[in-house]
């Protein structure tokens, strides 16, 4: 039964992150991204999240790939932790994928803490301490794909936060088990 459900979350990690990874759409070959975007006398998309500037500041390499980042999860009541993850390069909006992370990685500890406790006695430990599940906010609506005709106008922020919420799945899943082993 254990076998099973672990492999099912990693079946469902795997499935996500290949659905994500093949549904982000390709900048122009030539560089001109600045060319592709809708115009200024297009009809705004009220749906939209505002641009504004990053509230996370990542110490950025040669490359342009941003470095660790120390990501708080939880909040006062509960369980609090802070994990150390470095974005993939493909990341440019670390506001939404600091949001995914969160979501992801709190939901997926109080799914298996639970699914734990299910199992009884099979373990000699006591449980771990669960996530106020106040402070787990699933944020779809706001990182959801907003279209302007056939351009992505969200692009990043919507592709953050779902490389966000797989990679917090998996650490999550890769702290608690291998915390409990």
């Amino acid at each position: 039964m254990i076998f099973t459900s672990h492999s099912r979350v990693l079946g469902v990690s795997l499935a996500a992150s290949i659905l994500l990874f093949s549904a982000c759409a390709p900048l122009p070959p030539d560089g001109s991204a600045g060319n592709s975007l809708p115009s200024a006398t297009t009809a705004p998309v009220a749906a939209a999240k505002p641009q504004s500037a990053s509230k996370r500041s990542a110490q950025v390499n040669a490359s342009g790939v941003p470095g660790e980042q120390r990501i708080d999860v939880g909040g006062a009541n509960g369980y609090h932790t802070a994990v150390t993850i470095t974005p993939p390069k493909q990341v440019c909006d670390l506001d939404a994928f600091a949001d995914g992370v969160q979501y992801g990685y709190a939901y997926t500890w109080n799914r298996l803490v639970m699914e734990q406790a299910r199992e009884g006695g099979k373990t000699t430990t006591p449980p771990p301490q669960q996530f106020d599940p106040s402070t787990i906010r699933l944020q779809d609506e706001q990182y959801k794909i907003v279209w302007n005709g056939d351009q992505r106008v969200n692009a990043c922020a919507s592709d953050g936060y779902l490389i966000g919420r797989i990679v917090g799945t998996h650490r999550a899943y890769v702290d608690l088990k291998g915390g409990g082993s």
